[in-house]
């Protein structure tokens, strides 16, 4: 059950609120000397279009991808670019970017199995002077425990528990219940996956990749972010 993200954009918007959006996306500007409105960028898992938003107001030629159509009707509302009902591997798009951005744990969401294929995929839509940015969330392999976390939306007071365990097959079950502002009980499941860094460098080494791993976008951001470009 994934209601958060496909019944709930907005309450995801209000949970994630306090997130750092114009930091990531000023890490992604740093990378180009070019002006952005020179720019073509990928926009893969772009959610409800926060960091969308902020790439299409700083001049890039964007195109954004997200497998949730709840998601996507949100962030349609919040930009207007090109908006595709997809993931990675699978990108519906037939030309090269000269950036392409997978931001907050794009790719933990993915099975192993799958996490080749995804850099091949993206890769492919890379021009030859493009830069790939993507991120490992550094996960609990052995899960945590429940938090809880109250806070507030344009409509009242949500409260949500939240727990990652894991499912026994090397993935983690990240299970959210939230209690909306009008006291309707929402309930999310979603399987991600805990990469070790080492494992997604030698993926990218693969696919002829120059790697840069940068400790996060910013401070405050202790993920690991993969700066790569084509040999």
């Amino acid at each position: 059950m994934e209601e958060l993200y496909t019944d709930c954009p907005e309450l995801y918007d209000a949970i994630q609120s306090e997130w750092d959006y114009d930091r990531d996306c000023a890490f992604v500007r740093e990378l180009h000397d070019r002006d952005p409105d020179d720019l073509a960028l990928l926009e893969i898992g772009c959610g409800t279009g926060e960091h969308t938003r902020r790439f299409a107001e700083a001049g890039y030629d964007v195109t954004a991808i997200d497998p949730n159509e709840g998601m996507l009707a949100r962030a349609r509302e919040k930009a207007d670019v090109e908006y595709h009902a997809a993931g990675v591997p699978g990108i519906p798009v037939d030309r090269e970017f000269d950036l392409v951005v997978a931001i907050r744990g794009v790719i933990n969401h993915l099975p192993p199995e799958q996490v080749g294929p995804a850099i091949e995929d993206m890769v492919a839509h890379l021009a030859g002077d493009g830069v790939l940015v993507f991120d490992n969330s550094p996960l609990p392999p052995e899960g945590n425990e429940v938090a809880i976390d109250i806070g507030e939306t344009d409509t009242g007071t949500y409260a949500r528990l939240v727990q990652m365990n894991p499912d026994g097959d090397g993935r983690l079950a990240w299970d959210q219940l939230v209690v909306t502002p009008d006291g309707e009980i929402r309930v999310d499941t979603r399987p991600m996956t805990p990469f070790e860094d080492i494992d997604i460098a030698a993926a990218l080494s693969e696919h002829g990749l120059e790697i840069e791993p940068i400790d996060g976008y910013g401070p405050g951001d202790d993920r690991t972010v993969f700066v790569c470009s084509p040999r």
